[in-house]
């Protein structure tokens, strides 16, 4: 089964998705809820933890209890990350990766797919701005589960209304099966040189493994001691050791004739 994040931001409809947690659970998914601040006033956070049985990360990224590379971590097992609701002004803030919240932060890391389920009144749903900012948030490819029309809380009638939580579920699930990745696994490299670098080899390397840590295939790595280039350890997420060995063996060092050894790599094996 999958590993879902699901962002939830200050919207009334912030109850609906306490249903959505518990009908992604009983599907046998391991649902991981982050609430923004606004959310934490509408619904409890012990709510989620109760429904999932998993820890719920609250607003702020650096608090003692989320740590600072959290977000990361939880980007690293995602499979999907479901924001329900998600209300125009955090609309706004994934249009221009504003990153001032545990949920901004996890969705500027984030590698797997994410989808949006709007909620807002029908004036603000049909607003320019709102417009203009879900075309920037399709165009960096997430996915819009378009709201629902019907009575709003505000006593309007009109889109704008949460889809319902069985109608997410179902788009959930349609995404797992388009999209599903093949089995992610990691691998630790180690390279080896003859002799040390010379500055213009290691600016190269240096270039070409920052690329990785980007693209999201690389986790991190460096020399095993400070003052000697010539070893390196390096953490790869890849499907299989022959794709990680293929992303080893182009590096520049490897080009040089550097040493390539790989195996399959586990947190806490080193």
């Amino acid at each position: 089964m999958a590993e879902i994040l699901l962002g939830v931001t200050g919207s009334i409809a912030a109850y609906k998705a306490a249903d959505l947690a518990s009908r992604l659970k009983k599907r046998g998914h391991q649902v991981h809820v982050i609430m923004t601040a606004s959310a934490e006033r509408l619904v409890g956070p012990s709510t989620f933890h109760n429904l999932t049985g998993n820890r719920v990360f609250k607003h702020d990224p650096f608090d003692d209890e989320n740590g600072q590379t959290e977000h990361i971590a939880l980007t690293d097992r995602a499979d999907l990350v479901v924001v329900a609701p998600a209300t125009a002004n955090f609309i706004a803030k994934m249009a221009l990766g504003i990153a001032d919240d545990m949920l901004g932060t996890t969705l500027l890391a984030v590698r797997s797919p994410v989808l949006v389920c709007p909620a807002m009144n029908t004036r603000m749903w049909n607003h320019p701005s709102v417009r203009k900012n879900l075309a920037l948030v399709r165009e960096q490819g997430a996915h819009v589960l378009e709201p629902d029309a019907g009575s709003l809380a505000c006593g309007h009638v009109g889109p704008g209304r949460l889809a319902e939580p069985a109608a997410i579920e179902a788009e959930v699930e349609r995404l797992l099966a388009s999209g599903k990745p093949a089995p992610v696994a990691f691998f630790l490299e180690r390279i080896t040189l003859v002799e040390e670098p010379s500055s213009e080899l290691l600016a190269q390397e240096q270039t070409y493994r920052r690329g990785l840590v980007q693209e999201g295939a690389l986790l991190g790595g460096g020399p095993v001691a400070p003052r000697d280039g010539r070893e390196w350890l390096h953490v790869h997420r890849a499907a299989s050791v022959a794709e990680a060995r293929a992303r080893a063996q182009a590096s520049p060092f490897a080009k040089r004739g550097a040493k390539v050894e790989l195996v399959e790599w586990h947190a806490g094996a080193i």
